[in-house]
């Protein structure tokens, strides 16, 4: 038997860590280990309570590295209302969004800028300064193109990846400023200079 998918709550730990918390009495399954990175939305295993299956999901404004899980290495673990299935931190995020995104590919093949992880968006350091980067403009390997806010803080989001050209054209910024995205949602649509 399958249940409904529950969203997990969060329990803060400290300005960096939040714990996700056991919905009820049963026995988790997670799908996830330490130090794998999770993000809102994202199952991280699932609670059989007496035999009905509900996937369990990471809540909004949760995002980051998977530091501890109850159990250690256990497949199936007996957990009470309230556990701590998850340790999330957050410190390490501010080191992915600086790695940047891997590009990904459409139907047409045209190359985009990808989030690294969920996070609201902004295109501009500060409300008074102009965007970092906007349409029609050229970015280069290492330029930061945006701003990415998880639980509070910034990270920088870095033009870079490993199938992403030196140097790309933006066609389009497709998130709005203050837009929230997920990881995987396209930031830059990019055209390649040899197109141009």
């Amino acid at each position: 038997m399958s249940g409904d998918a529950c969203v997990l709550r969060a329990r803060p730990v400290d300005a960096e860590a939040s714990d996700l918390l056991a919905p009820g009495v049963g026995v988790f399954a997670p799908t996830v280990g330490e130090g794998e990175l999770v993000s809102m939305g994202q199952s991280v295993g699932t609670i059989d309570v007496l035999g009905v299956l509900r996937e369990l999901t990471v809540p909004e404004g949760v995002a980051g590295r998977v530091t501890a899980r109850i159990g250690g290495g256990r497949a199936r673990v007996p957990v009470e209302y309230g556990d701590a299935l998850l340790t999330i931190s957050t410190a390490a995020m501010a080191h992915v969004a600086e790695l940047g995104s891997a590009a990904s590919a459409n139907a047409e093949g045209a190359l985009s800028f990808t989030a690294p992880m969920s996070g609201r968006f902004y295109s501009r350091p500060s409300p008074n300064e102009p965007p970092f980067v906007s349409a029609g403009e050229v970015v280069q390997r290492g330029q930061t193109v945006g701003l990415l806010e998880v639980m509070k803080t910034f990270n920088r989001l870095v033009y870079q990846g490993d199938t992403l050209p030196e140097q790309a054209t933006v066609e389009r910024i497709v998130p709005n400023e203050g837009d929230d995205v997920v990881r995987g949602d396209v930031i830059l649509a990019l055209g390649s200079l040899s197109e141009k």
